[in-house]
């Protein structure tokens, strides 16, 4: 019995010091190093680029607004916009004043040697008589990781109506992760005298959670700068809510200057 008590703690200490022990050490610093180049790895840094460093076989339809590429899980990424000036439609009723424009945007991943297009984007306003207004919002085009899955969110704001007074235009923030789409819809917000404030703030941005006016005046003045709903946002990661509502607020007021 007294035999084997030592045996069995020499073998137990010898296990303790021994080349294995000392190894489960270095395997868990190894995990930790290959965990940090891995982050290293699919940190997203978007650059803006020019139309002449677009690949050759890359093709869109419209003027470029903006292209951005960038390295994420998915692969090499580049995203375009691109706006259709106002044209003519030939129908069977001609109206020489109504006009249709159009907005695109393009996601392409390259695949092998060349470049497959993950998802298109497009809108229009057709047969309008009176003034388009059809554009990406300035500086509102992002490229993030905000759930840090190593794959880029795109998110774009456009602004979208055919008037002839000046009522404020339709926004849309449009954000996408992979080939999930995610879509907020709502009008501008533009001061209807000098010295109107805008107060709309992340409480009261949802149209949904606010109860309805009476008046009808009321019930206009109120679509002034809010969007329509969240529900297509209630399957992403709550983080993607919180900067789409911030974004929003951020680029929603209109000014004709």
């Amino acid at each position: 019995m007294k035999f084997t008590f030592y045996v069995t703690a020499a073998l137990t200490i010898a296990g303790c010091n021994s080349p294995g022990g000392k190894s489960a050490n270095t395997n868990a610093n190894d995990d930790s190093s290959k965990q940090t180049e891995i982050t290293k790895l699919i940190e997203i840094k978007p650059v803006k680029i020019t139309a002449g460093q677009l690949p050759a076989n890359i093709k869109f339809k419209g003027k470029l607004q903006e292209a951005w590429q960038w390295q994420d899980k998915l692969g090499d990424n580049i995203l375009i916009t691109s706006l259709v000036d106002p044209y003519r439609v030939k129908t069977y009723i001609v109206n020489d004043h109504e006009h249709t424009a159009e907005l695109h945007a393009f996601h392409f991943i390259k695949k092998d040697t060349a470049y497959k297009l993950l998802w298109p984007l497009s809108d229009a306003v057709k047969n309008c008589p009176f003034d388009i207004t059809l554009a990406f919002i300035n500086a509102a085009t992002t490229i993030t990781d905000l759930d840090k899955d190593g794959i880029a969110e795109s998110k774009l704001q456009y602004s979208i109506v055919c008037r002839s007074d000046v009522s404020p235009a339709g926004l849309k923030l449009v954000m996408h992760e992979d080939t999930s789409k995610f879509t907020l819809r709502g009008f501008m917000w533009l001061a209807q005298s000098p010295d109107q404030i805008f107060d709309i703030t992340e409480k009261d941005v949802n149209l949904e959670k606010l109860p309805k006016p009476k008046e009808e005046w009321e019930q206009y003045s109120q679509l002034s700068g809010r969007y329509e709903t969240e529900k297509e946002f209630r399957n992403a990661p709550l983080s993607f809510l919180e900067y789409a509502r911030k974004e929003w607020l951020k680029h929603v007021k209109e000014s004709f200057d």
